[in-house]
């Protein structure tokens, strides 16, 4: 059997059109057809996604078997761990791009690569794309998840990918429809599995899992509250609003993670502040926002937080990832150069968070 008929019984085999092939391979289905009537062969550059896409051994195709390739997507999972850890997401980006050239259909990967197509839409970076462009692939990646990936996982992870997409009104391909529509395709808030882990466990042991699952979303909703107080509303009310709930909720100043939420929230207010001219309390959210970063870049082993709400929640540094590589200080540094803060910039409050250690 030639390589062309062997492409063509696998194809059929897995009920999946030349069109269909041709996409994950990035070519044109007419290279298809013409390997497998045997009047072309494919490029030795495809040879390996052709391998994966089909999930064949090296003895039935190419120069690959099944184990190794689940080992290798797994070392490509932990080097992006890594690197996102380090806020390096343009590399990140690269080794996605070339474990999706390796792995056409694996969905693991695809679903990696999409998050790092979108990060720079957050980050701002310049990865040779416009936002619009990185938006588009997005899309186009997340959409082939939901329509041929079982992976339950996988395919919640696409849809919300897709609704930040359709629903951010500053990208070109903004669809509120399809937002809507791709929303309603995940699950509700009160049959979401972090919810019904509080309800599933009942052994003893069980019973600490619940407890920790229990603080971990007291933690998480709080964060999502408190999100939409400081980026949704954004008015110096919902900001100290903001405040005074994560100081109930974490009421030690044990914040360990949410060290960084503290400082962004001080810088939103600094900012605020600025521009109705009140020096005094702009800077006092100034010096609040670099604690907090000295705070959280502290934070560097497992532990759990101590406020009695959250005690069984655990932070593990080593599981953060951020996008952006600069200390948490030197963010706050970068947020000082902003113009509003013009005229308090030789005030000697102002001068000494610029050069705290």
């Amino acid at each position: 059997m030639t390589i062309g008929e062997k492409i063509k019984q696998l194809r059929q085999k897995n009920d999946v059109t030349q069109e269909r092939l041709a996409e994950y391979l990035n070519i044109t289905y007419q290279s298809i057809s013409k390997w497998e009537n045997n009047n072309a062969m494919p490029d030795i550059s495809l040879v390996v996604p052709l391998a994966n896409f089909f999930g064949i051994s090296i003895d039935e195709l190419f120069d690959r078997n099944a184990e190794e390739s689940e080992a290798e997507v797994r070392a490509y999972l932990d080097r992006s761990f890594a690197l996102r850890n380090e806020g390096r997401i343009m590399e990140n980006l690269a080794l996605w791009r070339e474990a999706t050239q390796k792995y056409p259909r694996n969905y693991q990967c695809l679903i990696e690569l999409a998050s790092a197509v979108w990060d720079p839409i957050c980050s701002g970076d310049d990865c040779g794309m416009t936002v619009d462009e990185c938006a588009a692939e997005t899309v186009a990646i997340c959409e082939r998840i939901v329509r041929d990936c079982t992976d339950r996982e996988i395919v919640d992870q696409a849809v919300q990918l897709l609704v930040f997409t359709y629903g951010n009104g500053r990208l070109a391909l903004a669809d509120e429809e399809k937002a809507v529509a791709y929303a309603k395709k995940s699950s509700g808030l009160y049959t979401c599995a972090e919810i019904l882990l509080e309800h599933a466990y009942y052994t003893e042991e069980g019973r600490k899992k619940a407890q920790a699952r229990k603080h971990e979303n007291n933690l998480q909703f709080m964060d999502l509250l408190c999100c939409n107080l400081t980026y949704a509303d954004g008015s110096i009310f919902a900001l100290e609003t903001a405040l005074k709930l994560w100081n109930t909720l974490i009421y030690d100043g044990n914040f360990l993670f949410y060290h960084v939420r503290l400082r962004d929230i001080h810088q939103a207010l600094a900012r605020l502040h600025m521009k109705e001219d009140n020096r005094e309390a702009a800077l006092a959210h100034l010096e609040a926002a670099m604690e907090h970063a000295k705070k959280h870049e502290a934070c560097t082993e497992r532990q759990n937080y101590t406020s009695v709400f959250v005690s069984r929640a655990l932070h593990d540094a080593s599981g953060c990832t951020k996008n952006y590589t600069d200390t948490d200080t030197q963010v706050v540094r970068n947020h000082m150069e902003d113009s509003v803060y013009d005229p308090i910039r030789k005030e000697p409050r102002f001068l000494a968070l610029l050069s705290a250690e």
